[in-house]
């Protein structure tokens, strides 16, 4: 199945995933790509404007490496002025699939490694990407319940996180059916789902990676979030530096963080909304960050 515009096909919600099905049957071609002599800058614009945590460099010879989100934050926030090529930061240490692979292997590699998407080769040549969210989406089918319509700035003029994070966000409780998390996570695009309870306090995060986990675990059944979620959770108030949140991120593997008020979950940061932060604030940002 392919389609040129970077999307799924309209029916792969159809797919039923066997021990037979390859990467080709849910990869998604036509993919966004950076030639390894483009300027870094014209990296940083694509991957926040398509808002991808992985952009696979191409060169005449095909797939030549992988610049990531991860990489992309700490290169901006450590240095004032980057210059050079998108070769010059890009990680050539790559794990890729063919698209006749079997996708059990592909979910076993992005459920054990930091990254959340894998690229997919024809015949030795970059064709498409698989990412954790397609993986989730193929497999939705299993936890369907069996009746879902019963299931329900500081002062100082540091930047801070309530000057960069998003609200309005996707959101579940412990009540969520597991389908209905699973969803969610598989058509917004995004990574982990805070769990809430009635009064907006942060009970739990529902990621991404933990869904996978069960695709492939045998006798796996529809459950509900508070199953399933980690109560174990790195947050930030709303007037934490975003140096601070910049340092954590850096420096582990998630992609967002929650941000609170008093407990109360009131919006999340990511990688990249911190990315397309420090790039419209340049010069206040190192202004700040070089008084620290």
């Amino acid at each position: 199945m392919r389609q040129e515009n970077g999307q799924l096909p309209t029916n792969v919600a159809e797919i039923q995933p066997t021990e037979k099905t390859r990467a080709k049957d849910i990869a998604q071609y036509g993919i966004a790509t950076i030639d390894k002599d483009a300027n870094v800058y014209q990296a940083l614009a694509l991957m926040v404007r398509k808002n991808i945590s992985g952009l696979p460099v191409v060169d005449k010879s095909g797939l030549a490496g992988i610049i990531s989100e991860k990489d992309v934050l700490k290169l901006i926030y450590d240095s004032e002025f980057v210059a050079g090529s998108v070769a010059d930061y890009m990680t050539t240490d790559l794990v890729s699939f063919d698209e006749e692979d079997c996708i059990s292997d592909i979910c076993e590699c992005l459920t054990t490694r930091g990254f959340r998407r894998v690229p997919i080769t024809q015949q030795g040549r970059l064709a498409a990407i698989i990412s954790r969210a397609d993986l989730i989406r193929v497999n939705l089918h299993k936890f369907a319940p069996p009746n879902p319509a019963r299931n329900s700035k500081t002062s100082n003029g540091r930047p801070a996180a309530k000057d960069v994070m998003k609200s309005g966000l996707a959101i579940v409780k412990k009540q969520t059916s597991l389908y209905e998390a699973m969803n969610l996570l598989a058509t917004k695009n995004i990574t982990g789902l805070p769990v809430v309870d009635d009064y907006m306090n942060l009970v739990g995060i529902l990621s991404e990676k933990d869904m996978l986990k069960l695709l492939y675990t045998p006798n796996a059944k529809p459950g509900f979030v508070g199953d399933y979620m980690t109560k174990q959770i790195v947050s930030f108030e709303k007037d934490t530096s975003l140096f601070v949140i910049c340092h954590c991120m850096i420096n582990n593997n998630f992609r967002r963080v929650p941000i609170l008020e008093s407990g109360r979950l009131i919006g999340l940061i990511s990688r990249a909304d911190i990315i397309a932060y420090i790039l419209k604030n340049h010069t206040s940002f190192f202004k700040q960050k070089n008084l620290d």
